[in-house]
């Protein structure tokens, strides 16, 4: 997927281009209609797609290109994934400037998809994504914070996200339930980024 990205984007991969079938290379079937479409795309002139068509799988393929095959790379880094779930929201609602249909097709299913935004999950304090600023931040909102005297059960409650939120922004008591559960003090979270790897909380 990332070799056929750069090629739709007008690059050429390190190791030349190679045309193989789309299933050799799939682990899955969304992956393999994400391949099927880049070659579409590329081919649509040897396939003699209508005028219709080959608009239809640009806009998939810029979309493809730009947001999806990134985040699909990153994904099984689970560290990053409230930054990266973040960000991806944001770069839709940006997105929605140059193909408004795509970008709210996307927000739309995203609203079911909001687990790592969660006050229980989002203080990603350990991604490699966040900046020092961005760790600082959340450790800094969870520290002042109040503990509840019990953690909700059931359901995470999904936020509501806007162009301007932070992780920061969607830490809230339930993000004292992994520390708390995990007997952690909290003292290091006021120290410089830096020296967390020193602390044996």
């Amino acid at each position: 997927m990332a070799e056929l990205t750069l090629i739709v984007l007008g690059d050429t991969p390190p190791r030349g281009i190679h045309w193989e079938s789309s299933w050799s290379h799939s682990s899955g079937q969304v992956d393999a209609r994400n391949l099927y479409s880049m070659k579409m795309f590329m081919f649509a002139e040897q396939l003699e797609y209508d005028e219709e068509t080959v608009v239809k799988l640009e806009r998939l393929n810029l979309f493809l290109g730009l947001f999806y095959t990134p985040m699909w790379m990153s994904s099984t880094l689970a560290a990053d994934a409230p930054a990266n779930d973040l960000q991806f929201m944001k770069d839709m609602m940006k997105f929605k400037r140059t193909d408004p249909e795509i970008a709210q097709a996307v927000l739309q299913k995203l609203e079911n998809h909001k687990w790592y935004l969660t006050q229980e999950v989002v203080r990603s304090l350990s991604s490699v994504a966040d900046s020092v600023k961005e760790k600082q931040d959340i450790a800094a909102k969870l520290h002042a914070t109040e503990k509840p005297d019990s953690f909700r059960r059931g359901k995470p409650m999904f936020p509501q996200v806007t162009a301007k939120t932070t992780l920061a922004d969607l830490v809230g008591p339930e993000s004292h339930l992994l520390l708390d559960t995990l007997g952690i003090e909290y003292d290091w979270l006021l120290q410089p980024v830096a020296t967390w790897p020193r602390s044996d909380d």
